[in-house]
């Protein structure tokens, strides 16, 4: 039977949230048992007008001005600075955007304290996830890619070049990429640190789409992992070239986290919407079982394939004929 999705239930039959598959990404890390919040377990109210009068003198300063500085800082030291005590808890707590990512994102705090990610601040982090596209498509960005916060699809951190992150050694090499000696490793070891591009430090795990391989590649130790683009930049601007190395890459994973949009300023989340009427598409560049889409997207991506129709198997879908 066809449809046009003429009401929300009918649209809910043909849409599904996710998909039963283990990418091995920080989403499949066990962030909420080795990085534990706080968030909610303590009352932040200044115990006593006594302890009010030895505020220290962040308290001489507006609320206003304390949250813009709160929200330049990068969501490691935020967190630092909220365990300090009850009064830097409660202003913390004040900062809409932190609350927000909190309430509906707390894996992501997780992750970015956990590998720490501290390339970029609050308020970045905050208008990224309130942003839906990828940084280098136009499809639905349903990752974040850590390092430097930018919002990513599916098939761009699995197979564009800026998103394969490279370990110290690496990064070194290319800063003197004949580097064989132990005092050159140095000083090309000392031009990274002094490049100073953006990191993280991986937790050990296991990492690679499951589609590849089964239960992903165990990565036992940490490493230092920089974005690559960062690196190549810093090096007078030369072009990143492709790599061969894609889903099968775990360095590829260690990086990305799952990341809903965050609408209403804040206050509501769209995790976007897998179609029914793709499940058995593998082209990426048309149709494809990972591509997600938005409600808005949904009506243009029906109208260039046509409405979903039920197939030869029961419980299956696959887009029929476009409307005329």
């Amino acid at each position: 039977m066809k449809t046009n999705f003429a009401n929300l239930l009918d649209f809910a039959l043909h849409v599904c949230r996710t998909y039963n598959i283990c990418d091995n990404t920080l989403d499949d890390a066990q962030l909420e048992k080795h990085c534990p919040l706080d968030n909610g377990r303590y009352d932040c109210t200044p115990p006593s007008t006594s302890f009010a009068t030895k505020l220290n003198q962040l308290d001489r300063l507006p609320l206003e001005l304390l949250i813009e500085v709160l929200l330049q800082l990068d969501i490691p030291s935020l967190t630092r600075f909220r365990r300090l005590n009850r009064r830097t808890m409660m202003l913390v707590n004040s900062v809409h955007q932190y609350t927000a990512i909190i309430e509906h994102c707390p894996n992501i705090i997780r992750a970015i304290v956990s590998v720490r990610a501290d390339a970029f601040d609050c308020a970045t982090l905050y208008r990224t996830l309130c942003t839906s596209r990828c940084f280098t498509c136009n499809r639905f960005g349903d990752h974040l890619y850590l390092i430097d916060c930018r919002r990513v699809c599916y098939f761009c951190f699995t197979h564009r070049p800026e998103y394969f992150p490279l370990t110290s050694r690496e990064a070194s090499r290319f800063f003197n990429p004949n580097a064989q000696a132990q005092s050159k490793s140095k000083s090309s070891r000392k031009l990274l640190e002094l490049a100073n591009p953006p990191s993280i430090l991986s937790l050990p795990g296991r990492y690679c789409g499951a589609l590849t391989v089964r239960g992903g590649k165990l990565q036992p130790r940490r490493l230092q992992l920089y974005d690559r683009q960062a690196v190549v930049q810093s090096l007078s601007g030369c072009g990143l070239s492709q790599s061969e190395k894609t889903i099968e890459e775990p360095k590829r994973f260690m990086a990305i986290i799952s990341a809903p949009v965050l609408l209403n300023s804040g206050r509501h989340i769209d995790q976007g919407f897998f179609c029914l009427g793709c499940r058995d598409e593998l082209d990426k560049n048309t149709k494809h079982f990972r591509i997600k889409y938005t409600i808005e997207d949904m009506p243009e991506h029906i109208a260039r394939y046509g409405r979903i129709v039920e197939s030869s198997i029961p419980g299956r879908f696959m887009h029929g004929t476009k409307d005329q």
